[in-house]
């Protein structure tokens, strides 16, 4: 079992990412503090393998207390979790292993803690400049930047259809709306690989949560037929896979 610390000043908060943390079975949750100067006596005390850490604390900052958690022997891993997504890249300066937006979700803290105990297995404390270059953290912040009317405007992911090529230039197509966006399919295709997408043609990545309807082609080729009524081709090349996530 992997040793944590929670600094959280929200309660709820707090005690819901414990119940999620404790379910894994791999977290044992050995302290918790809802501002700085107890969370750091009991670190040092307890020594715990990660500390999950807020960034806005009723009494301090979450940014302060992750650097002096870098000065001690045994530094811990640190997680932040978090309500703001603009704090990211200072987080990651830090050598976070990730940064977790709240509100909770089940399948993100599994992500982590998988990434918490591929990171504590390769520890060393010889080696732990080896291991930063192994395994680089990620930032997902359920965002991607598109670009209409020459604003860039941040999408949440979770509402995206489709995405696909036109023009020689790719979009992002929503519900509601459609966008141009600055990036090649397969750099997009990696930054989804943990959400709900799929690739199901060259020119095309789907969201399988809006597919409504998968109508036969000719040549044994299939549209996929979005809740909107939009459709998107599924070339013969990608029909295995396709069949084997949606299952017919």
């Amino acid at each position: 079992m992997i040793r944590a610390y929670l600094v959280e000043d929200e309660i709820f908060a707090r005690e819901d990412l414990n119940d999620l943390l404790c379910q894994s079975n791999k977290i044992e949750v050995v302290g918790e503090a809802d501002e700085i100067q107890k969370a750091i006596w009991e670190i040092h005390q307890l020594e715990p393998e990660v500390v999950f850490l807020d960034i806005h604390l009723a009494k301090g900052n979450g940014i302060e207390l992750a650097k002096q958690l870098r000065t001690l022997k045994k530094p811990p891993f640190v997680v932040f979790v978090t309500a703001f997504d603009e704090y990211a890249v200072k987080a990651f300066a830090l050598d976070a292993v990730d940064y977790i937006l709240k509100p909770f979700d089940e399948k993100r803290i599994e992500q982590t803690i998988e990434k918490i105990v591929k990171w504590n297995r390769l520890k060393t404390e010889d080696d732990q400049s080896q291991i930063v270059k192994e395994i680089k953290p990620s930032i997902n912040i359920n965002k991607l930047a598109v670009v209409k009317d020459e604003r860039i405007i941040l999408v949440d992911i979770h509402n995206i259809m489709y995405i696909g090529t036109e023009n020689r230039q790719v979009f992002v197509k929503t519900l509601n709306d459609k966008y141009v966006i600055d990036s090649v399919l397969y750099e997009i295709e990696q930054k989804l690989e943990n959400f709900s997408f799929l690739r199901v043609h060259r020119g095309y990545i789907i969201n399988l949560e809006f597919v409504n309807e998968i109508e036969q082609w000719f040549n044994g080729t299939y549209n996929i037929i979005f809740c909107d009524g939009s459709k998107v081709p599924v070339s013969r090349s990608y029909i295995k896979n396709v069949r084997k996530h949606l299952g017919f």
